[in-house]
């Protein structure tokens, strides 16, 4: 266990505890259904060749938890979101986290304060947020999986 992931966990524990948030498996694991259900280059999603990918960016700094929170409300609202959101990291944490909606958007702060790539999924890989450590922001649905 990292030292983020236990961080983490003191920071969301009551979350935790109350069962509003769980741990879910393996990040491995989450990647491994994005992988089967967007493109990819490498380790990372390929945005660009996602038809109707929405990309822009979050800034640095406080601004970037703001239009983080912006951009995951933009989403939620345009798209109708639905389902339980699974939250993993691509390198500092190993573990994938699910709560509902409402849930991974008030731990989001918490989260994203991890120096890594952040990935909030949909339903069997159905939708994506991504926070990238570059600061860029993304969104896609797959059309691969069947509840899209």
């Amino acid at each position: 266990m990292s030292t983020y992931e236990q961080d983490i966990r003191t920071a969301l524990k009551n979350e935790l505890d109350a069962g509003y948030l769980a741990e879910v498996g393996s990040a491995e694991d989450i990647f491994s259904l994005l992988m089967k259900v967007y493109p990819v280059s490498g380790s990372k999603i390929d945005w660009g060749r996602i038809p109707g990918a929405i990309k822009c960016t979050a800034g640095d700094g406080p601004e970037q938890i703001t239009r983080f929170l912006k951009f995951f409300d933009e989403m939620n609202s345009r798209f109708a979101l639905s389902g339980p959101v699974i939250y993993v990291g691509d390198s500092a944490t190993d573990f994938a986290l699910a709560g509902s909606l409402e849930t991974m958007r008030r731990a989001s702060p918490v989260l994203i304060e991890v120096p890594q790539h952040h990935y909030f999924v949909g339903p069997n890989g159905c939708w994506c947020i991504c926070l990238t450590m570059e600061d860029d922001l993304d969104f896609a649905r797959s059309n691969q999986s069947p509840l899209c």
